[in-house]
């Protein structure tokens, strides 16, 4: 058996874990040099059309707002938020905040890739469940959750408006049961 110390043990736990994780994880130096992603962060690079080991440019000028926040704020913790969107339409929130590791000797910058799309469909998965939606409505509900309009759900669907709009009553019904068996 090989004998790993703590900071090996923690090390490869940690990376595990950020594999798992469905957004994607990208640790970058001052220098804008690609210290890690994880396989969903190279997945969303490779989306925004980065090459490969390069951030994409909307991800790094987000990265330089930070590093040039550092002379206003100290070592305040800061978030910066902003939105990207693929060439297919594909929208994605990043955030990036400071990082201080102790195997390194400045602090990196961690940034988080939220595919707004993935978020979306679990947010809508869950109150599925919650409301005891069936598999239709679920979808009809999915669709209103993008911000699609009736007569856009319903072609989308292949069904009438009509149907678009009696989905969306069941579903208003259920939605307010659930919420009275929560008072």
């Amino acid at each position: 058996m090989t004998n790993l110390n703590f900071s090996q043990i923690a090390n490869r736990f940690l990376l595990s874990v950020l594999e798992g994780l469905v957004d994607g994880i990208l640790m970058i130096n001052v220098d804008g040099d690609l210290m890690y992603a994880n396989s969903c962060a190279a997945e969303i690079c490779q989306k925004l059309n980065a090459e490969a080991n390069h951030l994409p440019a909307e991800v790094w000028r987000s990265c330089k707002a930070l590093i040039e926040s550092r002379d206003l704020y100290g070592d305040r913790p800061l978030v910066i938020e902003s939105e990207l969107t693929t060439p297919e339409g594909q929208t994605y929130r990043t955030r990036a905040q400071w990082l201080t590791l102790d195997e390194f000797e400045q602090p990196c910058l961690l940034v988080r890739l939220e595919d707004q799309q993935q978020s979306l469909q679990s947010l809508v998965f869950s109150e599925s469940r919650m409301f005891g939606l069936t598999p239709r409505e679920a979808e009809v509900w999915f669709l209103r959750r993008c911000n699609l309009s009736r007569k856009e759900i319903a072609a989308r669907l292949f069904i009438t408006i009509d149907t678009v709009k009696k989905h969306l009553g069941n579903i208003q019904t259920k939605r307010q049961a659930n919420q009275e068996g929560w008072c």
